[in-house]
């Protein structure tokens, strides 16, 4: 699959460049051709194309190298001190991104020097059977060693893909949840399915809820019905999707990722790479109220999964700072 990907941008970028390079050739050597005659509409032509070219270069192999620091603070009535939370979703390590980019992002949180670091799942690509992806992990220890740091799985890991709706999934890999659980672990990560902990952060309690797969049909709340309401419940659940299918407690803020942002998002159309026709456009990422007091943030993510390509949507660590 990404072969067909890369491919498909190569022919673009073919399809872009060759044309506006034999233009171009054609006005300034061939004074008698029809482009020379014709100067100013095939420079025009010219420009247009070679603009393309510009983005797809830019989109598919400038853009995705990125990293931008997006800085969110979140009031929340049950936080009287501040909490610094750094936040990463979908590194989908694999053919795009493998252990060198995972030290880049690693030592950049480590650099903002959070309290706590949260993984919202979707670690693999896993497009095809390659037990090397799980190696590419291995700078996430360096985190950990550090800074506590609690991980959930995506629908990835289960080998799931996404779908036009929540119940019509494509199931294209073996499933990976048991290494990856045993390789998070190794690297000192707390994993978490449906668990509940009381985690103190600067004198301050509260809960951390970690959510397993919705598309793989594991997601439980049963959990938080054993809850002190007096302390505030931060979610971590890689899907927002469950906003829409379920019917699902009260959780102060729930942190998640899946969408991409759209991947690439053009301006006044917003993202282009939908996942889900049940997840609102609006709802791809950025902060978002709920009701009775909720909130959700949503990242566009570190990774990407289908094309390498990014646009208008580099991948970002997110530092929350609650208060």
């Amino acid at each position: 699959m990404p072969q067909y990907y890369d491919l498909l941008i190569l022919i673009m970028l073919i399809i872009t460049a060759y044309p506006a390079v034999i233009f171009l050739y054609s006005i300034y050597k061939r004074p008698k051709s029809f482009e020379a005659k014709h100067k100013k509409t095939f420079l025009i032509i010219s420009i247009i194309l070679l603009l393309g070219t510009s983005t797809l270069l830019w989109g598919s192999f400038v853009e995705p190298k990125l990293i931008v620091i997006n800085k969110q603070e979140i009031d929340l009535p049950k936080i009287t001190i501040p909490i610094k939370i750094a936040f990463i979703s979908d590194l989908h390590v694999g053919p795009y991104k493998k252990t060198a980019w995972v030290e880049k992002v690693a030592n950049k949180i480590l650099e903002l020097k959070p309290d706590m670091v949260l993984i919202g799942g979707d670690n693999l690509y896993n497009s095809e059977y390659n037990p090397t992806e799980l190696e590419y992990l291995s700078p996430l220890q360096k985190i950990s060693n550090n800074i506590p740091t609690y991980a959930i799985l995506g629908n990835h890991e289960y080998g799931i893909g996404d779908g036009k709706s929540w119940n019509k999934k494509n199931v294209y890999n073996a499933k990976w949840n048991l290494e990856m659980k045993a390789t998070l672990e190794k690297l000192g990560i707390h994993y978490l399915a449906n668990d509940l902990q009381k985690l103190t952060i600067n004198k301050q309690s509260f809960y951390l809820f970690g959510g397993d797969s919705v598309l793989a049909e594991k997601l439980d709340f049963n959990i938080l019905n054993n809850r002190d309401e007096n302390l505030a419940t931060i979610a971590l659940i890689h899907n927002p999707l469950f906003l829409f299918i379920t019917d699902y407690p009260k959780m102060d803020l729930t942190l998640s990722g899946h969408t991409h942002g759209g991947q690439i998002r053009l301006p006044l159309f917003g993202p282009i790479g939908r996942v889900d026709n049940l997840i609102p456009a609006n709802f791809y990422q950025g902060l978002h109220n709920l009701q009775n007091e909720q909130k959700i943030f949503i990242t566009s993510g570190i990774g990407e999964s289908g094309p390498r390509a990014r646009l208008f949507n580099p991948p970002e660590i997110v530092i929350i700072t609650i208060k």
